[in-house]
């Protein structure tokens, strides 16, 4: 794509450059019809080499002078289709000719050349590199600036050549921040699921051992309790991953029509056994007026149960974790809310990443695989919605799920 660019710079400087010489031998063109003797274009002749008369020469300077104004408009014209091209492009692109001025830049890498902050260290790169480039250089550099928020910059510059001679050089500045961070996620990713089933199939291999190891009845009872809550554990993580898969792969947009309040009434039933056990009271409100929407009941209840999972095992004896539906013209938004121990603001940025907990000790405790707000924000992405997640550290937490007014039915 760099060379595509490059040459058409060059085919328009071309352009602009003939136009240029054909406007100075028009001047002198002119300027020899005004000095001839009467009748006659010393400077015009005829294919044969005669004198031809100053109405002929006047008729072609007529030609001359249009042909110059059409090559003047199509390099304009050029030179606005490269300009607009040059802009669409994400990437910064900066070309320099021989000496080294900046002959054509586009608008990202003008943001680049006149940032004063982090970015200006990648200004200053882009100089370098175009300084190396026009000796023949192709080099590349990766530029991180770390101050908040962080971001990543490639950098890569080479010659302009045509037969042989070097005619300038071409920065090309692309920002890879998404790229790193995707890479990043995905490392993180296969490092977490290895780890999150290696430990409960470690522990099955050493209660299996023991089981074998001991007749004693009441001793193979307890660890075979063991062994289930292990196996309950490697089970709930393979069902996140699978929903969590299905979830990604769906592209289409769900169409059902869901009743909303179906979907609460079968989340607060599949979470009554856990909220008992912990002793925390589930109450919803939900207004009379609540219709249906369109989406997809089991990706919506998903999502709800795993929102009052986290908010019973995060809750105090004693709590309550309260469920509010508020419908308004052009969005329905579904708030789950408890009083519990709340989320550090410094983490509240990346609990819906995949495997990510604020506090692994106490999930491991409750049983979760760090996945399920993960499958919150891809349910409420398939709905064309978002979630976001108000908390403070020991006041508790508020996870609304809004879908927008597309989705009502």
């Amino acid at each position: 794509m760099t060379t595509l660019i490059v040459a058409v710079v060059v085919g328009v400087g071309g352009v602009l450059v003939g136009v240029a010489v054909e406007r100075v031998r028009l001047r002198r063109w002119l300027r020899g019809v005004g000095a001839a003797p009467s009748g006659v274009d010393p400077m015009s002749r005829s294919e044969s080499g005669r004198p031809v008369s100053v109405r002929q020469a006047v008729e072609d300077a007529h030609r001359r002078a249009a042909l110059a104004e059409s090559g003047r408009l199509s390099a304009e014209s050029a030179e606005r289709r490269l300009t607009s091209s040059l802009d669409a492009l994400q990437s910064g692109l900066v070309l320099c000719d021989r000496s080294g001025e900046v002959v054509a830049r586009n608008s990202a890498a003008t943001a680049l050349l006149q940032a004063r902050h982090g970015e200006a260290l990648v200004a200053g790169v882009i100089k370098d590199l175009l300084e190396r480039a026009r000796t023949g250089e192709h080099v590349t550099i990766n530029v991180d600036l770390h101050a908040e928020p962080r971001r990543s910059y490639e950098v890569q510059a080479g010659p302009v050549e045509r037969d042989g001679e070097v005619l300038g050089a071409v920065a090309l500045v692309r920002d890879t921040t998404e790229q790193h961070r995707i890479e990043s996620v995905r490392r993180d990713f296969v490092a977490n699921v290895s780890h999150e089933l290696k430990t409960p199939i470690g522990a099955l291999s050493l209660l299996a051992d023991s089981l074998a190891a001991d007749s004693d009845p009441e001793v193979a009872a307890g660890l075979a309790g063991r062994m289930q809550i292990e196996i309950q554990r490697v089970a709930n993580t393979i069902d996140d991953l699978l929903t969590l898969a299905m979830l990604e792969d769906d592209s289409s947009r769900p169409t059902e029509t869901v009743d909303v309040a179906a979907v609460l009434s079968a989340s607060v039933d599949r979470i009554s056994a856990t909220a008992e056990q912990n002793s925390v009271e589930v109450i919803v409100s939900l207004p009379a007026d609540t219709g249906p929407i369109r989406g997809s009941r089991l990706q919506l209840e998903s999502a709800v149960l795993n929102l009052l999972d986290n908010a019973v095992k995060f809750s105090d004896p004693g709590g309550r974790v309260g469920i509010d539906v508020e419908v308004g013209e052009q969005t329905l938004k579904l708030s789950v809310s408890d009083k519990g121990i709340g989320i550090p603001a410094a983490e509240q940025s990346r609990i819906f990443e995949r495997f990510y907990r604020v506090d692994r000790a106490r999930s491991r405790n409750t049983g979760g695989t760090g996945l399920g707000l993960s499958i919150v924000r891809h349910v409420a992405l398939n709905h064309g919605g978002d979630v976001t997640v108000a908390s403070r550290e020991g006041y508790g937490t508020k996870f609304t799920l809004t879908l927008p007014t597309s989705t009502t039915a």
